[in-house]
């Protein structure tokens, strides 16, 4: 019987401190919003000990940005291997609302540098929703789905739209329905919805109707 998992050293934790704090600040204040001050005092830590960790707030932010996307990333590419079909899409499903509920300020990360246009959304669309764009589309060539091709873009983006916007949204509709998008029963019941949806969205009528 294994061992319990030892605990990373301080250092690394220390490290993992510093890019919950700076996730969330990014995610409220967006980057050019948010100091390596303010990360520190949050984080705290003194400015010096920071950079001990970070050259600096862009190097940070693209940390943030690593940890949160590149696991989405790496979820598409095993998926590309795995044998396709509507278990495996409904696996995907609900292994990127597991990831992002543990990383519940990425999405409102994103979407605020969409909508300030914050200097570092072209890399941002560059190097991570490009990826994901790009894994989306050759899966669904794989899969043979009931789409035009030029359409594969557009359903992966509408995708990217309903995942990220459940996690966006949720204050609103907290305040609209009485309950949290974010508690786990929803998180479940929206998975529940996304693996349904992801069948109907990836299967022909002819396959659905049998």
């Amino acid at each position: 019987m294994p061992g319990p998992v030892p605990a990373p050293p301080p250092s690394q934790q220390t490290r993992e401190r510093i890019l919950d704090v700076a996730e969330a600040l990014f995610a409220a204040h967006g980057f050019a919003g948010t100091s390596m001050r303010d990360i520190a005092g949050a984080a705290d830590l003194t400015a010096a000990s920071l950079y001990n960790h970070f050259d600096g707030k862009e190097a940070l932010y693209t940390a943030v940005l690593e940890r949160g996307i590149r696991p989405l990333v790496r979820l598409m590419q095993s998926h590309a291997t795995a044998e396709p079909g509507a278990d495996a899409a409904a696996a995907l499903v609900a292994e990127v609302m597991e990831h992002l509920r543990t990383r519940p300020h990425l999405p409102r990360l994103i979407q605020l540098e969409v909508l300030t246009g914050g200097e570092l959304l072209a890399r941002l669309a560059r190097d991570w929703v490009r990826p994901l764009l790009e894994y989306g589309v050759a899966e669904m060539k794989r899969e043979a789905a009931p789409w035009d091709p030029d359409e594969y873009p557009l359903v992966i983006a509408a995708w990217i739209h309903l995942v990220i916007g459940h996690f966006t949204m949720a204050p609103i509709f907290r305040e609209a329905l009485d309950e949290d998008p974010l508690a786990p029963r929803l998180l479940e019941k929206q998975t529940r919805f996304l693996q349904k949806l992801a069948r109907l969205l990836s299967s022909s009528p002819r396959r659905r109707a049998k």
